[in-house]
């Protein structure tokens, strides 16, 4: 930069505007770009003028400029672009922006010259320039996938051919011209006059409308050869215009959105004007009437349909005024074809019917059967002897308000809409009524039972297994009076529970259960537990038979609620509480004590309190009776590390165990110390990890058998017990990366020593690396170690720790790449602790 302001007085174009001009682009320069400068015009030679729009082709002696570092380069002799700007002897501001236009600002705008004879300005330009130029007019280029098209050259041509053709019409003509005026890219069509002595072998499609064979055809653009021809004898649809009395905003808007338009002719014998369109028009337009198809795959024409509907309303009457409107305003919202027409149905067209569920549908025959739209044969025809429902409206004689609305409630449109293949299976038909008690019908689908509980006619929560919490509430509610606790709280609390059923078919129901359900009732030995069988067993909901049934002799915590004869607030918060994992409540007859009736599997099998985690619930035993050491303290440790994991977190994914030394085989020696020694070993049942790949979206406990770890054998640690267990409680929360991790503690039953059984790092230490890999430890995966280790070691930081003893052979490889992790967690202290006797090992 200093070099090129420098270098200011050394030049001088002549005009103070081109030199600041000139100056501001060089000290925004940017390197390895070639510098923009003032060059002087007898620095070309071979000048060469190409196409008409400015340019020359030429050979610049000194060539452009490029700064590297400290060091300018010059690339002698370069070929370049010369575009000339006309008649600029005169420097202004629109003059500036003109140069501004032209530029690439990139690396191809090599500077400005000047004619000594003409004093025209030149811009001068990297050899490539003319990619994105037009070297005939000037013009920048448009669309990238246009290739070099030129937009303004394309229009100049049209504008030369107007006076070489003509409708004779002034405002045809000029609504013409701005089509093509308007022209964008060379894949557009051009819209034409096309005399009618051009239309050949007319034939006659439908009303207003024929095919024909344009002789020239419509004009299309070839790249490669850079030019418009024909497509010579093509054939085209022609969309007759009759009788336009005057050219009005209608009639051009009809013009410029009909699809594919290659222009506008006229018979001469009736003077109509006639659009003439793509071959393919009448594959997005009907014939009929001229619309678009909602679908144009099954050449459906809504506006047709519900002009056929509208002149049929005068063919049917439900014999009330309020049906009739509410079937024609169905019928005149009809979307696509895929929608069922909905119609009056005579009652005479049903037949077989037979009453299902609670009187309030039925199942029939409808004979002449639903309309629908045949997409193989283009047209609406019946599905005759349809098996529909029946939905009744009943004390329905008398259409208010009320009764519309109510008909409107059972119309699930998105239920209505669903289609299969080519026909519809769900959907309301229309409506009928039985003559004898006058009550209206809505006639639905069969299918409608895949939706709607036959029962009730309630819609399911579920469709996949019909459950309808509806019927369960009702038959509940029914059976209320079938059983009674003999006390009125408990009564209304287990009615209670029973009505709030969640919309699910999970739910356990619960219930009252009497105690002489009861069987192999045994006295466990905590006190206040008891298991049992229950005879009838838990109501559950099975999906294969889609109803309630009963698990028979189910298994059964029983839960004794002693002195509970008072029922109060506490003792029903009390219940409250387990009520998720309870089935219900029963009562000792003879000590008249209250029992909660507790689903097994949610419960220690040991101790009896609910478990807390999924863990414990695989595990079937809670986190404190999971560990069963000889050694209080070994076991208050496991028992420690393993409630100090957040079962929540996503960070989570293993548990810490005492692994029995038998469980190790293997065992080989691969590091010594003075305090300890360490070993690789397979782990035959292996670790126990949280799999977060479960293919359901769930997650689960599995065992990764034959684990490789590495035993850290701590000598005589028998004899310093608190100092091992401090040692094991740096590795809480192990939710460092970069950090070996700890799996569990072990013991060897002879020596008695402690082992810390850890991560094992396949890599082996930083020395052992470099022997294995030093042909290929470059600096970019130096930097990747580097990184993992500076990650490790900012780790311990954030935790206000340090690690006392970090050094080459506390630096591990997880494998032979550059994942490199620290060990020797135990090692780490407080920031502020000087007490060397903390560091064992």
């Amino acid at each position: 930069m200093e070099f090129l302001t420098n270098n200011f007085a050394n030049w001088t174009s002549g005009n103070e505007i081109i030199d600041n001009f000139i100056q501001e682009k060089q000290l925004k320069y940017s390197d390895r770009t070639a510098v923009f400068e003032w060059i002087s015009y007898d620095k070309f030679i071979e000048i060469k003028e190409i196409g008409e729009g400015g340019f020359s082709t030429a050979i610049w002696k000194e060539g452009p400029l490029f700064y590297y570092g400290e060091e300018c380069i010059r690339s002698s002799y370069e070929k370049v672009i010369l575009k000339t700007l006309y008649y600029s002897e005169n420097i202004t501001n629109e003059f500036i922006k003109k140069i501004e236009s032209y530029l690439l600002n990139y690396d191809g705008d090599y500077g400005i010259s000047q004619n000594p004879v003409t004093k025209d300005y030149i811009l001068v330009f990297y050899d490539d320039y003319l990619a994105s130029y037009c070297k005939k007019c000037g013009e920048r280029y448009g669309n990238y996938h246009d290739g070099k098209w030129c937009k303004s050259c394309h229009i100049n041509h049209f504008k030369d051919n107007f006076i070489n053709w003509t409708s004779e019409d002034e405002k045809i003509d000029n609504f013409i011209q701005k089509k093509q005026l308007n022209i964008k890219g060379r894949y557009d069509l051009i819209f034409e006059w096309i005399p009618y002595n051009e239309l050949v072998e007319i034939k006659e499609l439908g009303k207003g409308f024929c095919v024909a064979i344009w002789k020239e055809g419509p004009l299309y653009f070839v790249n490669i050869r850079k030019e418009w021809i024909r497509d010579s004898y093509k054939g085209v649809v022609l969309k007759y215009l009759f009788n336009p009395q005057d050219f009005t905003d209608e009639f051009f808007n009809e013009v410029t959105v009909s699809y594919k338009c290659y222009g506008i002719s006229q018979n001469p014998n009736t003077k109509d004007y006639i659009l003439v369109v793509h071959n393919k028009y009448y594959n997005k337009y009907c014939k009929e009437c001229d619309k678009e198809y909602t679908k144009l795959n099954h050449k459906c024409c809504r506006s047709c349909l519900i002009n056929y509907l509208k002149n049929n309303f005068i063919n049917w009457t439900s014999g009330d005024k309020k049906i009739d409107d509410f079937i024609q305003e169905k019928q005149l919202k009809m979307s696509n074809e895929n929608t069922i027409i909905f119609e009056w149905v005579p009652y005479t067209e049903l037949i077989y019917i037979k009453e299902i569920g609670d009187s309030c549908l039925t199942t029939a025959i409808w004979k002449e059967g639903p309309s629908y739209y045949d997409t193989y044969k283009k047209e609406w025809v019946r599905a005759s002897y349809e098996k529909v429902c029946l939905r009744y409206l009943h004390n329905s004689q008398n259409v208010t308000d009320e009764i519309i609305n109510k008909a409107e409630s059972f119309l699930d449109y998105s239920y209505c809409n669903i289609s299969t293949d080519d026909k519809p299976i769900y959907g309301c038909y229309g409506i009928s009524q039985n003559p004898d008690t006058k009550d209206y019908i809505l006639i639905f689908n069969c299918e409608y039972f895949e939706e709607y509980c036959e029962k009730c006619g309630n819609k399911y929560e579920n469709k996949y297994y019909k459950w309808c919490s509806l019927c369960l509430i009702n038959y509940l509610k029914n059976d209320f009076t079938n059983w009674t606790s003999g006390n009125e709280k408990i009564d209304d609390f287990i009615q209670k529970m029973q009505l709030k059923i969640n919309n699910t078919c999970q739910n356990e129901i619960f219930e009252w259960i009497p105690y002489n359900k009861f069987i192999d009732i045994n006295e466990t030995g905590k006190s206040g537990f008891a298991r049992a069988i229950w005879k009838d067993g838990p109501l559950y909901y099975s999906n294969i038979d889609k109803k309630y049934k009963r698990k028979l002799n189910g298994k059964v915590l029983l839960k004794y609620l002693y002195n509970s004869q008072n029922v109060n607030k506490k003792f029903l918060n009390e219940i409250m509480y387990s009520i998720k994992e309870s089935y219900g409540i029963s009562q000792n007859p003879i000590t008249k004590d209250f029992i909660l009736v507790l689903q097994d599997k949610y419960y220690c099998i040991n101790c009896y309190k609910k478990y807390n985690n999924e863990f414990e619930i695989k595990y079937k035993s809670c986190m404190l009776c999971q560990t069963n050491h000889e050694n209080k303290k070994i076991g208050d440790l496991v028992q420690e590390m393993k409630l100090s994991i957040d079962h929540n977190s996503d960070e989570f994914d293993m548990m810490f165990e005492w692994i029995p030394y038998d469980q190790f085989s293997n065992i080989k020696e691969i590091g010594k110390g003075g305090f300890s020694t360490v070993y690789s070993a397979i782990w035959k049942d292996g670790l126990l990890f949280h799999n977060k790949r479960d293919s359901i979206g769930g997650k689960y406990w599995q065992r990764k058998p034959n684990t490789r770890v590495a035993l850290k054998w701590l000598h005589n640690s028998q004899n310093f017990i608190d100092k091992f267990i401090n040692k094991v409680k740096e590795y809480q929360n192990q939710k460092m990366n970069n950090i070996i991790k700890l799996y569990g503690i072990s013991q060897n039953p002879n020596t008695k020593d402690h082992i810390m059984v850890l991560e094992y790092a396949e890599g082996g230490n930083f020395n052992n690396y470099l022997e294995k890999n030093y042909e290929r430890f470059d600096w970019f995966i130096g930097l990747k170690v580097l990184t993992n280790i500076i990650g490790g070691l900012n780790k311990i930081h954030e935790k206000q720790m340090v690690h006392h003893d970090f050094h080459m052979g506390n630096i591990l490889f997880m494998n032979n790449n550059f994942n490199a992790c620290i060990s020797d967690m135990s090692l780490y202290r407080k920031i502020d602790d000087d007490d060397e006797s903390n560091v064992y090992g």
